[in-house]
């Protein structure tokens, strides 16, 4: 079996979702059953699982799996929502490109509006302000990193912030555990 890897992604079919679902990135921890169970999908080519029903039989009980899995971790679950507005989506997929080094000013830029138009369409759509969806995007990002096992304090820098202890209460505050908390956790996923 395959060990020498830090992770896999996993893309599921965005219609086996919900609209609601669909309306947010999320993120969630795996138990140890469905970790195997992804490693194990890497003895199979991209095209067996269309082939095979015991490929495609497994896949659908990952799929469950996971999709059980994000179930009961949906109050808990660190969401960020999404809009459907272009001119908001235009703001967000740039700034979702570095959320480290987004700023309100390119948001404006990117989605060709007057700030008041902007923060009046985004709070309608969002249910929060700009400054508040940059905040969870940079700490969603930070969650991203800190599984992948880099540093807390690396990671601090690259989404934004200036103060390691601003940076760990906001992170505490918001995923109910510290960023070395978080991070341990991740690695025993």
């Amino acid at each position: 079996m395959m060990r020498n890897l830090d992770g896999v992604s996993v893309y599921f079919d965005p219609a086996h979702f919900s609209a609601e679902t669909l309306e947010r990135i999320q993120t969630f921890p795996v138990t140890a059953v469905i970790k195997e169970m992804l490693f194990h999908t890497l003895r199979w080519s991209d095209k067996s699982a269309e082939k095979m029903p015991v490929e495609q039989t497994f896949f659908q009980a990952l799929f469950l799996l996971c999709q059980e899995q994000m179930k009961q971790k949906a109050a808990e679950t660190f969401t960020l929502p999404r809009v459907t507005h272009p001119s908001l989506v235009r703001a967000m997929d740039s700034a979702l490109v570095d959320p480290g080094h987004a700023s309100l000013t390119q948001a404006l830029h990117q989605a060709g509006m007057s700030e008041r138009s902007f923060r009046r369409h985004f709070l309608n759509e969002t249910g929060m302000t700009w400054q508040a969806w940059i905040t969870q995007a940079r700490l969603f990002h930070a969650a991203t990193l800190l599984a992948e096992g880099q540093r807390v304090t690396d990671v601090s820098a690259e989404v934004g912030y200036a103060s390691l202890s601003a940076f760990a209460k906001a992170f505490t505050h918001l995923l109910g555990q510290s960023p070395v908390c978080f991070r341990k956790s991740q690695e025993s996923i």
